[in-house]
């Protein structure tokens, strides 16, 4: 998922340099999903579809160059397992330094920090709407991109992004783009927390967002964005001017003495996309039944009401409904 950014790195740091060698990763998903809805909704008579989400394989690791600095990598490409097109496409891909007292430095392909500070979103797999939240920007992957990770302070650590404008053709965010982000996950506490600000030309997205452990087995969170769109984007996306709000809050459950775990996901959008008026409103709820340590099995389903987006090109009002249900099979190696 997209809020791994710079998780990813931090993992790759527990390969000691008696490891050096490469660890091979990654990930097959494949879901069965169907989907529809009213008159007016763009996901009108859509046919089945078998999907492959976010399948990957990847190659990371470390290499000691001090006693307290090591050179960490990661090479991540993302595969369609049900199709041959769209394969061994670029991930997060990167080289970097990593010392212990200040902190981790990378470079090349990232997603945006706002990424690190999502403890909302449980959706997974082919869900109506996307398996994140709703928010219209949503740590996108940027080319040419330094990212930093402080290490943590009693819980607390730093977050840091700048993407350089190199090519307007190839800029992923279209121009120069920089962030800045905080995390407090005491260790051991039942909660935790974070905020980012991301800013790419004069399109400004500010993210807070938080989780709360009530119990061993129960967990809520929510997460809250404010985006303000450039002109830039306003055209490039079809975005108004005003400002989007969305909101997202979800539950956890693990079903004690069982392989099960439930969740589910509300999410509520006000001005997509800077449109004003223009609304997005999301059910999910889903379960998770663990084979062994590497296998899940996923089932979901999900309701969706929109007024001003998601409508089909001959839609002959402003809103839709629409509605899905999947299940699938999940394998990590």
């Amino acid at each position: 998922m997209k809020k791994l950014l710079l998780a990813s790195a931090v993992a790759a740091l527990s390969i000691t340099a008696a490891q050096a060698a490469p660890q091979v990763y990654g990930k097959a998903f494949l879901t069965l999903d169907v989907q529809d809805g009213n008159s007016n909704s763009a996901s009108r008579d859509s046919r089945s579809q078998l999907n492959s989400n976010t399948s990957r394989i990847g190659f990371k690791g470390s290499e000691a160059l001090t006693a307290n600095t090591d050179l960490v990598y990661q090479l991540e490409y993302g595969i369609d397992v049900d199709a041959n097109e769209d394969q061994f496409y670029s991930r997060d891909t990167f080289l970097g330094l990593s010392n212990k007292q200040y902190g981790t430095l990378l470079a090349g392909r990232l997603s945006a920090i706002d990424g690190m500070v999502d403890y909302a979103n449980v959706t997974e797999g082919g869900v109506i709407g996307g398996d994140n939240v709703l928010a219209t920007i949503d740590s996108p992957r940027a080319n040419n991109t330094l990212a930093y990770v402080s290490p943590k302070y009693n819980g607390l650590n730093f977050l840091g992004m700048y993407v350089l404008d190199e090519n307007n053709n190839t800029d992923t965010l279209a121009r120069d783009a920089w962030g800045v982000g905080a995390q407090f996950e005491p260790e051991s506490a039942p909660y935790r927390a974070g905020a980012t600000y991301v800013q790419s030309g004069k399109t400004k997205a500010i993210r807070v967002s938080g989780a709360y452990d009530l119990s061993p087995a129960t967990t809520v969170a929510a997460l809250y964005q404010n985006t303000q769109w450039s002109a830039l984007h306003r055209t490039a996306l079809g975005a108004g001017t005003e400002k989007e709000n969305a909101f997202t809050l979800s539950a956890e459950h693990k079903l004690v003495q069982t392989p099960w775990s439930t969740y589910g996901q509300l999410d509520y959008v006000d001005n997509a996309r800077g449109n004003k008026d223009a609304e997005i409103f999301r059910t999910v709820v889903g379960g998770k039944y663990a084979f062994n340590q590497a296998t899940t099995g996923h089932l979901y389903g999900a309701y969706q009401r929109s007024e001003g987006v998601n409508l089909r090109n001959n839609a002959t009002g402003n809103k839709a409904n629409a509605y899905g249900v999947g299940a699938g099979l999940e394998y990590k190696f």
